[in-house]
């Protein structure tokens, strides 16, 4: 029971620096924001190792280095937003697509995953995403809003209910910050 319920926090403590940092980041409270990232990271990468999703488990370390890489960034160049051409990003999904692919069949092959084909694709496109959202790419909110949703349903399978709350709350943020006059937060 011990357990339970100290995974049941640290679920929930996770998922509040989560949000915390995706709505600092919507009202461009930056650098700040970043801390609550890398903190919220760290604890999904804990509780995803234990629950066998471990694509998503070293995704959430990324975020803890691009927490660091978007904090120095944001102190060094300042915050302004930009948008990239569609070749662009037919190069990323491209490129993601391939990644999933692979990633998968090693999930499935040298690992005793649970889901390996949706935590590959959860993770590589989060990848592709976060780089975009770090530096200011607009069209990030687009990768998200498909992220989360398959997220929403990777979690829950899981067991991971309170991460799967956090996807619904980021479908929702990701769709105010893809769309801007929503501003629902």
């Amino acid at each position: 029971m011990y357990n339970s319920l100290l995974a049941k926090f640290l679920e929930a403590l996770a998922v509040v620096f989560s949000v915390v940092y995706t709505w600092m980041y919507l009202k461009g409270y930056l650098p700040g924001g970043y801390v609550a990232a890398g903190l919220g990271a760290g604890l999904f990468a804990f509780l995803c190792w234990k629950k066998k999703i471990y694509a998503e488990s070293a995704l959430q370390l990324f975020y803890i280095g691009m927490a660091v890489y978007g904090y120095n960034l944001v102190l060094e160049d300042g915050t302004s937003a930009h948008t990239l051409s569609i070749y662009t990003h037919i190069l990323w999904l491209t490129i993601a697509t391939i990644g999933t692919v692979f990633l998968s069949l090693f999930l499935k092959h040298y690992t005793d995953a649970e889901m390996p084909y949706l935590d590959a694709f959860t993770t590589v496109f989060s990848i592709v995403a976060t780089w975009l959202m770090i530096n200011l790419i607009h069209e990030n909110w687009l990768y998200w809003i498909v992220i989360d949703s398959v997220s929403i349903y990777l979690y829950a399978k899981r067991g991971l209910k309170l991460g799967s709350v956090l996807f619904v709350l980021y479908l929702i943020l990701a769709l105010d910050g893809y769309f801007e006059a929503i501003s629902i937060f």
